[in-house]
């Protein structure tokens, strides 16, 4: 199942399934509304709804969801990103809760405030889809609802602006623990990454199980599974254009603002 947020109108927003070319309404504003339905939540985003079709107007991708009651992301998981900060690699998840002052969606702008060191990347997004504690490695892609893309743009120590989308893809759509998908990056169509989700130091079960033993994960929230190498500070500028993909799940098309 795939599932995203449209842009109906400047002040509507409805979220939708995707059945190929087919587009079906769903009763809730965003994804992040359909997920908190609890355990049900599955049975709410296959339900009947109204289908647009080409005679519609156009519509746009808005974030999958309007807030996040906790973004987790790891610090350093990959090989790559470690010989780029000159850092060994960590034995233990390194895990940060990040403030997120706006969630965009694709093309829409990125506002991260200016900065000199103002960092970003394509990351394997894990929505969480079920309460979520202490729960053990064996069971934890149990409460995957699904995989999106990521890219968190922030400077240390100041809230993100975190674009998020097009789609959550749901696990029976991809690889266990969403191994095997293609990363990349560009910057004003310059390729600045490129990796794969099967080179992580962590995969999804060991996060998962990592962070909700630190915190209970509520249906919604996201772990930002960590970026590769490859985007240093100072490369924004006013205008700049980042696309980030990860093959079988979409791409993010966003435009800096300084």
């Amino acid at each position: 199942m795939r599932l995203t947020t449209l842009r109906i109108t400047s002040t509507r927003t409805a979220a939708a399934r995707l059945d190929d070319s087919r587009r079906t309404l769903l009763p809730f504003s965003d994804v992040g509304a359909v997920l908190a339905t609890g355990e049900s939540w599955r049975d709410h985003a296959a339900a009947a709804g109204e289908v647009l079709t080409p005679t519609h107007a156009p519509t746009a991708i808005g974030p999958l969801t309007a807030r996040l009651a906790t973004l987790t992301q790891v610090q350093v998981n990959y090989a790559s990103r470690a010989r780029e900060l000159n850092t060994p690699q960590p034995p233990l998840p390194r895990l940060l809760t990040t403030p997120v002052v706006a969630l965009v969606g694709d093309r829409d702008a990125l506002r991260p405030g200016r900065a000199p060191d103002i960092r970003w990347g394509v990351e394997l997004g894990v929505v969480i889809g079920r309460y979520t504690s202490r729960v053990p490695e064996a069971g934890a892609l149990r409460s995957v609802a699904g995989y999106t893309v990521v890219n968190t743009v922030a400077a240390p120590g100041r809230p993100a602006v975190v674009a998020v989308g097009p789609q959550l893809v749901t696990p029976d759509e991809l690889p266990p623990g969403a191994r095997g998908l293609t990363l990349t990056a560009t910057l004003d169509g310059d390729p600045r990454q490129k990796a794969n989700t099967s080179d992580l130091l962590f995969d999804v079960a060991t996060l998962v199980a990592r962070v909700s033993a630190r915190t209970t994960l509520m249906p919604g929230d996201l772990i930002a599974t960590g970026t590769p190498a490859a985007t240093s500070p100072g490369q924004l500028r006013d205008g700049s254009h980042i696309t980030v993909a990860i093959k079988g799940i979409g791409e993010l098309r966003n435009t800096v603002t300084l």
